[in-house]
Order: C-alpha cells, then structure tokens, then sequence
C-alpha cells in the first residue's frame, strides 16, 4: 500500500487519510456504527473521516433539512437591522442596497431586492465598478446616493471595515445598515447596525459598548449571501409581524435557497452545517427557478431542459454559472448581472445572459493571455525554471496588458500551477496594482504587512489579499516577501499535496459503489469528493486524446485482480507518449454517477497518475520524466 507519493506526473504528494478521526476509534467501532446507521462499512469510514462519530450527526449530514436552519434572530442586531428596514418600507423611504461586485454581493443584493418589492418598498441596487471604484463603499458613491434620494442604506457582502464612508453618510442624516462577512477593520464603523456572523469574535477585543452581550453565531462560515438570505427572512418576520411568515413570504425564501447556493458555492466557504443545508436544497431548486434572468443564465450555460439535461451540481456552479456572473465585473460593471437576477424579464433577460456568455469568453481568453505572460516572465527571470534553479518562494508577475479585474484568477492560476503564494500585478507608467492568493501556512496579510513601508496600500487575510506600490518599489517588493517566505516555509510545504481516502480495486467501481458516494455530496470546500488509489493498474490499449483540442486523455485500464475499464483524464493529453500499452500505474480517481441519453453510468475520472513500477509487456522501460 501506497503511504505517500511525491513522484506523479502531477508532481503531488499522496497523503492517505486516517481510517477514523477519533482517538480511540477502530475497525470494530466501524463495523459497529455502520450496523447502527445500517449502511456500508465504507461510507461510514467516509463519514467519520470528516469528523462525524454519531448517529445524529451522521443523519443530519445524509439528510439535512431546511427547518434546521438557523433562525435569523441568531445573527448579532439581527433584530435591529430588519425592524429599522421595515420603518423605511412602512414610511415609503428610499432604500438602497449596496452590493459587491461578485457572485456573493449580486446574489445577496438580489434577494433583499426581491424580498423588498414583496413588501411594496421603494428599493434601488448599487454595484460599484471593480476597476474605476474598487471594493466596497466609497464615499464619492455615498455622497451620489444621497444626492439622489436615498434615505436608507444597506450593504450587501461589504461594509464592515468601511469607516469614512458610513460616517459620511451619518454625518448627511442617513442611517446604514451593515450585512457582510469580511474580516474587519481596526475599528468598527458607526452603522446603524451590523449583522455579521463573527462580530462576537470582534467584540472580544473592543470596549464598544455596542458590542455588549452579543450572541455567537453557530456557523461563523456564512457567506455573504447567506447572510443576506437571513436579513431578507428577519425582513420578512417584521413585515408580516410574526416568526412564521405568510405564504408568499416563504414561497420567496425557498426560491432564495437558488441564489444562496450560487452566492456560498462561488464564495468558497465550508460546506458544512447550515451551508450543507442551503446549498442542498440551492442546487435542487436552481433547475426549478421562477426567476426568469436565472433560467437565462442556466440555459445559456448549456443547462437547460430535455432528457440529456447536465445535472447542476457544485461543479456546475462554480466552474460555469458562477464564472458568468463574475465575468461581468471582472470585463466590465456587473449591475448588468445585478439587473438579469432582477428586473430582467422576456427578451431582456436572454441578451444579458448572451452578454455574460461573451464576456465569459472575453474573460477566458484575457487569462490565457495574462498566464502565458505570466509564465515566460518566472521561467525568463534569473534562477527561473528554465535557468535549471528554483522559481521564487513568493512569485511576484507585472505587466502593462494585465487586465486589473482577471489579476485574482490569474494568481490562483498560478498557486496551482507551482503550489507557491503569488502576487499578480497591472502596470501603469507609475503605479502597479493587483492581487495575490496564497497557500497553506502562508498568511498573506502578515507578509503584505512586512512590505508595508513599500506600498501606497494593501491588505487581506490568509489566503488572497491586493497591493499597490509605486513601480519603483516592485523590485524591492519581490526581494522583501521572499526574505519573508524563506524564513516562514519549509520546501515540504512547498509539494502540493493531494488527499486520497483510502485504496479501490477496479472491480469496486461500480454504480452501486458511485450511488453511495453520491449520498456525501453535495462536494466542495470542507467536504471534498472521496478520491482513491488504484494500485497497479495496467494500460491496456493505446491512451486516446479527446476534447475539441485533446486536451483530455481517455485510457483503458485493466487490473491484475481482473476486469477492465475506460476512465478519462481531464487535461492530461501531454501524457499520451509517456503512457505506453502495457504501463503499469497509480491512479487518483474519483468515482461518479453520470447520466447519458437519459441512463446513468459510472465514470472514473483520473485526479493524478503516479508510476507504480513500469512494468511492459514486450517493451523497454521509457525513459525517467524529469521531475
């Protein structure tokens, strides 16, 4: 049996999870908790690997309910926010709702639009443009808003650290209610109120006397848009001047559940707990929506009805709905997305979601662009890839062509590429700015902060974060995160690592196998697709290469317990020579339950492939890959 493998085409090392995740637990208390749940020794192994070790527990994450969401009160000011937005809809104020300019920020502000209209509220949105205005509220927008009429303002996925802008509108008479999700500032801003799933966390270390007896929220993992979906619901008890809400009200909020899914799936925030239940029911509601700029963007992505209709799944989302949304505020100004999920209607609603499609492409084709840049500049720099040394620790990539709202994709492109922290920076003839993400064990806030002095201004958390330095500081720049780095990161931290569950034999893989992990989903972050080892496998016919551009590999695998089987490799078509008949290999795979003409079918989908001992029929060895 395989222990770890640091020797894959995909360069990973292979880490095997523990059977169990509990001190103590052993096959005997499996095999006992699987005759318990009455379900198979495997799937309870799964289960307990992702820290489940109760019956309750375990039927709560195979069956989440929507009653067992939380009740919106939990949330901190909860109570205030939503009896202070109910006013306004009572006296006729103008409210507007100030969102951010992705997937997280339009699906939030799009469901207290819909939720307002229900109520007979005067209600406008606000998106702010990525490039021209940046993130969150500014006070130039705030000053336009009131000008404008607005009596109330409510933020969507941002607000929480924007302290000049909210005391600008304070100073003007309008009061602002704060929902976001985001890490805070150095001090709160002075908003109406703040509805936030961790301020109690912030409350602990501040002498606001706002901040007395806050409750904790028991998921502190809630997106923005999650966190919208409760203040619309808080909104809706206040209306309707009781906990349960009228029909109508209800009805909204299961169509909600559609547009919660899309904004915690994009968000990447923990598939667990309440956002399990939410993005459970989201995907099942998603192919049902009654909102008709939503079917638009669905059928336009190639999700749309008859017998062969493609499942949306979180995949689904996050690698073609969510981008579509995304793409308008990365090409251009996403109240254009804001409007589909709106007011769009008929017509309407299908050019913009044939817009979206283009700037998707658009968008597509700017990254491709931005990474071949990206990369000939890593293997062109001294001690660079083709130079025989080692990249940098931190890379740091600039360029006058560096479109400003794709920099985020093209740095995560990047740490998938090299597994190492990247900064991805446009040009002008002054000034360099852009965005970096990160990997594990390298907070990129810290490391921002100790290039301080270099920087007109930065920020982040642990994992992503944005600069922005004068050209002539960049060289310094990339010198002083790397000092930082070396001194912080081990060269182990530095091989990807790929987490595998346990080992399959071919024979394993089979619908009934593919139908039992299917019980797990839905998959994302904190609870990602099983994955396994099939250990010495023989290629038994010529690797064929697939896909519009054979990009993909299909290989035919045979295994010397017996049995045969063809899987497919995304994106692993340079493989093909290097793959001969008779090689014999390591897989990763994921077992899946797909659907074609209308039947389902198990597909085994290649993760990584590892040389187990290159054994050949009746040819020689191929020569060592150059690692």
């Amino acid at each position: 049996m395989i222990g770890t493998q640091a020797a894959s085409f995909g360069r990973k090392k292979w880490v095997i999870a523990a059977a169990t995740t509990g001190d103590g637990w052993t096959e005997v208390d499996v095999e006992r908790f699987a005759h318990e749940l009455r379900l198979p020794a495997l799937l309870v192994r799964l289960l307990m690997q992702r820290g489940i070790r109760d019956a309750a527990a375990a039927q709560a994450f195979l069956h989440p309910r929507f009653r067992d969401l939380h009740p919106p009160e939990l949330l901190p000011n909860m109570g205030r926010a939503s009896e202070r937005i109910a006013a306004a809809v009572r006296a006729g104020d103008k409210i507007t709702l100030y969102g951010d300019y992705d997937v997280d920020g339009i699906t939030g502000t799009t469901m207290l639009w819909h939720m307002l209209k229900l109520a007979g509220a005067h209600v406008e949105t606000y998106i702010p443009h990525r490039v021209e205005e940046g993130y969150g509220l500014n006070t130039q927008a705030i000053d336009a808003l009131i000008d404008g009429g607005t009596r109330l303002l409510v933020t969507v996925d941002c607000g929480c650290s924007a302290v000049d802008p909210i005391a600008r509108a304070r100073e003007r008479g309008v009061d602002v209610v704060v929902s976001d999700h985001h890490e805070f500032g150095a001090r709160l801003p002075e908003a109406y109120a703040i509805v936030h799933p961790r301020l109690h966390a912030f409350s602990d270390a501040s002498d606001d006397p706002r901040l007395e007896n806050l409750p904790v929220y028991p998921n502190p993992d809630l997106c923005g848009a999650g966190v919208a979906f409760k203040l619309a619901w808080g909104v809706a008890q206040k209306i309707c001047g009781a906990t349960q809400v009228s029909a109508a009200y209800r009805d909204l909020l299961v169509e909600f559940s559609a547009l919660v899914a899309l904004g915690t799936i994009a968000d990447v925030v923990p598939l667990a707990g309440e956002n399990r239940i939410l993005v459970k029911y989201g995907l099942s509601q998603l192919g049902r929506t009654r909102f008709e700029g939503l079917r638009a963007l669905i059928e336009a992505a190639g999700y749309g009805e008859g017998e062969d209709q493609k499942k949306i799944d979180c995949t689904a989302v996050g690698f073609t709905l969510a981008p579509r949304l995304n793409a308008a505020g990365r090409m251009g100004h996403a109240r254009e997305a804001a409007e589909l999920l709106t007011t769009a209607t008929g017509a309407r609603a299908g050019e913009i979601a044939q817009w979206l499609e283009k700037q998707n492409r658009d968008r597509q084709a700017m990254e491709r662009k931005m990474l071949d840049i990206a990369r000939k500049q890593l293997e062109e720099r001294t001690g660079g890839v083709n130079a025989g040394g080692e990249l940098d620790t931190v890379l740091v990539v600039a360029h006058e062509s560096f479109h400003a709202g794709v920099v985020g994709i093209v740095a995560s492109r990047l740490v998938d590429l090299f597994h190492r922290p990247a900064f991805v920076l446009a040009m002008n003839a002054d000034e360099c700015h852009g965005s970096a993400r990160s990997i594990a064990g390298f907070e990129l806030h810290l490391a921002i902060e100790h290039a301080r002095d270099l920087l007109i201004s930065g920020g982040g958390h642990a994992m992503a974060g944005g600069v922005r330095l004068t050209r002539g500081n960049l060289p310094a720049f990339l010198t002083r995160v790397n000092e930082f780095a070396r001194a912080i990161l081990s060269p182990d931290q530095l091989v990807p690592t790929l987490r595998v569950d346990g080992v399959l034999k071919l024979s394993d893989c089979h619908e009934h196998f593919a139908m039992m992990i299917e019980q797990l989903g839905p998959f994302g972050r904190g609870n990602p697709r099983p994955r396994f080892i099939l250990e010495q496998v023989r290629i038994a016919a010529p690797p064929k290469r697939v896909g519009a551009t054979g990009s993909h590999l299909q290989l035919t695998i045979r295994h010397p317990g017996g049995g045969s089987s063809r899987c497919i490799a995304f994106k692993m078509g340079d493989l093909e020579p290097e793959l001969p008949v008779g090689a014999v290999v390591d897989l990763v795979v994921e077992v899946r339950l797909g659907t074609w003409q209308g039947r389902k079918q198990t597909e085994v989908h290649v993760i990584d492939i590892s040389r187990s001992e290159w054994r050949l029929d009746a040819s020689p060895a191929p020569a060592a890959r150059q690692e």
